[in-house]
């Protein structure tokens, strides 16, 4: 994956974003623990998805209802939050090998665009809190989910095949 160029502020409102960055092998509980706390403070639930899936961990937050009356009422430009209800919204985490000591992490947000700013800030603390740990990570930054590699589950096609963004 090259180095990316997309502005965090259009991944905020407009398309869905993934977040790219390696580390050592040795450093991927931690960096998956990291993320777990970003998502939840963003109100995301964490699943431990079975190995079918091809990732580590699946993020889902509010309902087809919630997505209906904030998304479909307008309210979603005020709040993504109402209550107990929130939009929709699904992303994952997918860790892959780049040598015997690094590891390439991809937490990809792969279906609901109306909690992206939530998704970056919540995801942009994680990794400054990894870095802030002293944990050696080279961050590729931001780039729209879609052009994750398609034979990945960060992308959102491949998601939806997997069954993964119901």
């Amino acid at each position: 994956m090259a180095a990316v160029t997309e502005d965090p502020r259009r991944l905020r409102w407009a398309v869905n974003g993934a977040r790219t960055f390696r580390l050592p092998a040795d450093a991927a509980d931690i960096a998956l623990g990291e993320v777990d706390r970003a998502m939840q403070a963003a109100h995301f639930r964490a699943e431990a998805p079975g190995a079918e899936a091809g990732v580590q961990r699946i993020y889902r937050r509010g309902s087809v209802v919630g997505d209906v009356l904030i998304g479909g009422s307008g309210l979603s430009s005020l709040t993504t939050r109402l209550g107990p209800l929130s939009v929709r919204g699904v992303a994952v985490t997918w860790i892959g090998p780049v040598d015997a000591q690094s590891i390439r992490v991809i937490v990809s947000l792969v279906a609901g665009s109306h909690v992206g700013g939530d998704f970056v800030d919540g995801i942009d603390e994680a990794v400054r809190t990894l870095v802030s740990r002293g944990i050696p990570l080279r961050d590729e930054g931001w780039s729209r989910s879609v052009d994750v590699d398609q034979t990945l589950p960060a992308n959102p096609r491949r998601a939806a095949e997997l069954g993964l963004t119901r």
